[in-house]
């Protein structure tokens, strides 16, 4: 076999949980190979501490929860670009190609790993620049601060957790969940666990309307909102917690077939996209039948690290991704939570064990760690 130009170009689309592990990892192991990192923001984005730091200005979790990503690539020859890809092209032969960045640049490539995670809205919908985000976060922090009440509009983990959070916070402030399914989170969860968590939440004093939605978001301070079936909630701040969608746009540009109607990303077994060679995925964009959260991304990193690794030393790919076991932990403020494990007869867990998992710190530690912090 021949061997690839030197040094090889590596290049990783997305630098959230999966995306900047792989790169992280693939610098780390690949010597001698030059590892670029695209991504849009100025910082990394701890999904799982977004929720309290956007309630509370205590105890400055921003400090914690945007984190740089200077020291992502200590002692390596990795690199971060900060831009957004507007296309991705394949060389003519096929193998390698470049990604086009909004600013014009073009990084060029050996193998792609496409780990762009997902676009969400409301509270969630972070600004590229460091300074809009802070901006972003002070400006929710003082709308549930100065609301009346609240409505959720979501009843998945997002909307659970800022509810939790909400009321940790506010304990008398007037607040309902609303959610399209018949109990919170969705229903490849078991119902044990489902009504062990409406139960939780409605003890906090958090109203849940089931099977029903808010269509229109009502900007802040709205004059009380209806629902689809026609429920009156008492709540001058709508928060949409709807769910992200796969952020594959740009996927687009590579050619037709390569996206599930849902807009995820189809990929075999290695990970690798559907017929094309050297480009792989991870994270929220798989099209896999399998509930998208952080829990998978170890999962994801070790097959994809592996089979790039192996694709640019033309050898052949042999890692697997056979999925893994269903994990979910909810936090309910600081110091509660459920917790749900797919293992044996279906393991359910309470406050106790979210607040030692979860609750209590919110990965915030080992998040930084695993960015060089």
């Amino acid at each position: 076999m021949s061997k690839p130009k030197s040094p090889a170009n590596v290049v990783v689309l997305g630098g959230g949980g999966a995306g900047a592990r792989i790169a992280r990892t693939l610098a780390q192991q690949l010597g001698g190979a030059k590892v670029t990192l695209i991504e849009a923001r100025e910082y990394y984005l701890h999904y799982p501490g977004t929720l309290r730091m956007l309630v509370t200005a205590e105890p400055k979790l921003e400090d914690k929860v945007l984190i740089s990503y200077d020291r992502l690539f200590a002692n390596t020859t990795g690199t971060v670009v900060h831009g957004t890809a507007t296309s991705i092209v394949r060389s003519t032969d096929q193998r390698g190609g470049h990604v086009s960045l909004d600013s014009g640049e073009q990084v060029p490539y050996d193998a792609l790993v496409i780990a762009s995670g997902s676009v969400w809205e409301g509270p969630l919908a972070f600004p590229r620049a460091k300074a809009a985000a802070l901006e972003h976060i002070s400006e929710w922090r003082e709308n549930i601060k100065n609301a009346q009440g609240v409505a959720i509009v979501g009843g998945g983990l997002v909307g659970a957790e800022i509810a939790g959070e909400i009321r940790d916070i506010y304990p008398d402030k007037k607040m309902a969940l609303v959610q399209r399914e018949n109990h919170l989170f969705v229903s490849r969860y078991p119902d044990k666990y489902r009504i062990d968590a409406d139960k939780r939440w409605k003890q906090r004093n958090i109203s849940l309307v089931f099977e029903d939605e808010i269509e229109e978001i009502p900007s802040f301070p709205a004059s009380g909102v209806m629902t689809k079936k026609g429920a009156v909630i008492e709540a001058d701040l709508v928060i949409p917690t709807r769910g992200g969608r796969p952020n594959t746009a740009v996927v687009s540009t590579l050619g037709p077939g390569l996206l599930s109607e849902e807009g995820y990303i189809k990929v075999d077994p290695h990970l690798q996209v559907k017929g094309l060679p050297g480009i792989f995925a991870a994270g929220d964009v798989l099209d896999w039948q399998e509930v998208k959260q952080v829990a998978k991304v170890p999962g994801h990193v070790s097959v994809v690290v592996a089979n790039v690794k192996s694709f640019i030393r033309n050898k052949r790919q042999t890692a697997i991704y056979n999925g893994t076991f269903e994990l979910i932990v909810v936090t309910n403020g600081a110091n509660g939570g459920v917790a749900f494990i797919d293992k044996l007869w279906g393991l359910r867990f309470g406050n106790t064990f979210a607040k030692m998992i979860k609750s209590k710190d919110l990965f915030i530690g080992p998040t930084n760690k695993a960015l060089g912090h």
